[in-house]
Order: structure tokens, then sequence, then C-alpha cells
């Protein structure tokens, strides 16, 4: 089939009809970029037990594939000929797009790209850091040479976009543009200050950065600043197994509700957030999110340096220890003036720098539909 000039197939592992987590969010804007470039199917590929096949595809989706996942990530960047052969049967013809958008580096990879059709590759969370210890040791170990197989793969495509400088710094070799996350929906205004004495957690509680984060945090941090705000409760929302949430509601004064569909309440009631992350990649758009809610947010240099091009440190306090982090909750605690300052400085940074229309700048920039290099 003769190539189309409007056509783009974005491939993702998860919907952009679901926004739910940030991860789908992220789909959803880069879905809804696209959009204004050009006519855009959707075609889910993920990882899974059992034989490649097609799995009944949701409305607005073109088709879903699943690979086979093999043992110890054997042949996971090669293309799948088993399932290419089922979406072509379904339909998916990949010779008719000019232009094939991917979220992550794995699912183009199974795909067998015409020549001709152009490639851009989000790499979002790609450069993934490991906080310290002997646990995460043995994963680096673990991990260093599929890390340097992924890299390998990246001469296949032709452009990529990066969530943070810090990753595109890297690879400075490679046609990318900067494509930071932004607030999926904030509010029209930062909701006003609140002397409630609640600290605010958003994120995928499973996810193990985030899972491993909360838990340092409650065994280093929390003892402290509940001896000296003994008002202080926790309030940690986002997805987790009921035995972990339950697990954490056994400290004092913490919630873990679990998900909840809408985030509104939980900020309007929080005086500020947290995010005492250590590890993980991309960006923690909990973050931004919570500035542009009109909350300021205490955190760790590892989350803080992601966004040091343009945000600095406005509406953060960075701690880099356990001990420091809690002495920046305290503090904000007792001073509704100086935690409302810096949340003002940061939702400033927001309207400038992490808008809807800068999203879609930066996308049409790099995905500008033509013939592949």
């Amino acid at each position: 089939m003769a190539i189309q000039a409007d056509r783009i197939l974005l491939v993702s592992p998860a919907s952009p009809f679901d926004p739910q987590s940030g991860a789908q969010q992220r789909t959803a804007l880069l879905h809804q970029a696209l959009q204004r470039l050009g006519e855009v199917d959707t075609v889910l590929i993920e990882p899974g037990a059992g034989p490649s096949r097609l799995e009944p595809a949701k409305p607005g989706v073109l088709a879903h594939g699943v690979w086979h996942q093999r043992p110890l990530g054997i042949g996971k960047f090669k293309p799948d000929r088993h399932l290419q052969q089922a979406l072509l049967s379904a339909g998916v013809d990949l010779g008719q797009y000019r232009l094939i958008v991917s979220r992550y580096l794995n699912p183009i990879c199974k795909l067998a790209i015409p020549r001709g059709t152009r490639t851009v590759v989000d790499l979002d969370d790609w450069g993934y850091h490991y906080a310290p210890g002997a646990m995460a040791m043995a994963a680096r170990l673990k991990s260093t040479y599929a890390a340097q197989l992924a890299k390998r793969q990246l001469k296949r495509f032709d452009a990529f976009f990066f969530v943070s400088p810090r990753d595109q710094a890297c690879h400075l070799d490679l046609p990318s543009v900067l494509l930071p996350n932004i607030p999926f929906n904030p509010p029209a205004a930062p909701f006003p200050q609140t002397d409630n004495p609640t600290l605010l957690f958003v994120g995928s509680l499973w996810y193990p950065p985030n899972r491993e984060g909360i838990d340092r945090f409650l065994a280093h941090s929390w003892p402290a600043i509940k001896a000296a705000q003994p008002q202080a409760h926790l309030l940690l929302v986002g997805a987790a197994p009921l035995a972990l949430r339950q697990a954490w509601e056994l400290h004092p004064d913490v919630s873990a509700p679990g998900f909840v569909d809408n985030l509104d309440e939980a900020y309007r009631n929080a005086a500020f957030t947290i995010a005492p992350i250590h590890s993980g990649g991309g960006t923690n758009i909990k973050i931004l999110e919570s500035l542009a809610y009109g909350r300021a947010c205490v955190t760790t240099p590892h989350c803080a340096d992601a966004f040091s091009a343009e945000l600095g440190t406005a509406g953060l306090a960075v701690a880099s220890d356990a001990a420091l982090f809690a002495q920046h909750c305290i503090a904000w605690l007792s001073d509704i003036e100086r935690r409302g300052s810096a949340a003002a400085k940061g939702q400033g940074k927001i309207k400038n720098h992490y808008t809807h229309a800068l999203f879609d700048e930066r996308v049409a920039q790099l995905c500008a539909l033509g013939h592949a290099s």
C-alpha cells in the first residue's frame, strides 16, 4: 500500500484513551499533539505470557498486540514476525504510514519498519537511576547488559524525545528535542493555602521507586516530623496492593486510600506535597502537578535535578538526606506564608515552561511529516 502523507501511527503499551497514571497521561498528550499533524491510528503493543497474538481492541484502538516475553529478556528488542503477521491480518499495514511514533523503545522494536517510514521514539524513563545500597548495586549489575543492549537499538530509528536535559545530555549525537512532562489537567487557578496539617504524596505506589521512597520516608523522616508536629497527617494517594497500603497505615496518622478519581480534594486539603524519590528515570510529574495546584513540594536532589533547567528550585525544598527532609517538612508545617510563597514561585514557572502549547510545539518540531533521512 502506498504511503499516505498525513497518516501517523502511535505505538504504545498503554492506551491514550484512559489517562489515569502519569505514563498514560503522557501518552494521551502525545496522541493529542499528533492529531494536530495528521490522522492518527493507535496500536497497543505490550509484553505478555504465551504466544504472540492479538487481544480484542478497545474503542479508539486499531489493534492490541501482545508479544511473547521470553526468559532473561531474550529477543527483547528483535522484531516479532508472528506479531507482525497478526497485525497485518487485522489490517494494520505499516507501509501506509509516513510516521510511526512509539512510547518507549520496546514497542517499536517489535515491528519491522518499512523503508521510507520516519520513526520517532519517546525515551521516557530512559535514564534509570538507582538508589544507594547493596540491593541497588545488585540490580545495577544485573541491568548493565540490558541497558547497553537498549542503547544499541537507537540507531534503528530517526529521532527521539527526551523528558529531561539530564537524559538528553547523554545522547547529544542523536536528533532529538526535549519534551518535558507537563501537568495533564491542571486547575484553572491554584488552590488557596490551607492550615490543614496534611502532607500529600500522589503517584503509582506500586512503582518501586515510589514504594521505596515512601518506605524510607516513613522509617527515617516521619517519626521526627510527628515528634515536632504531633498534628501532622500523611495522605498517600495512588494505586497499590491492599496489603502494602495497610502496612503503611500502621504508622501513626497515615492514610493510604488507594487510587482516587478526583485529586482536587486531596490537593485542596494538603499543606504541601512530598516526593521522597531517590531512584527511577524520567521526571516525576507529581512535582509539576503539585505546583500547578498551588502546593509546594519537599523532594530530593534526584527529582529536582530533572527540572533544574527551567524550574530551578522554585516551589521546592530539596533535601539530600532523611533528617533534612524532616526538617523541611517541620518548617513548612509551622509557616503557611513561607510555603505559600514557595508555591506561588513554582506555579509561575509552570505557567511559563510546562504548558500544553509548549508540548504540542515540541512534538510538531520533531514530527513534521517528511521522508525519513
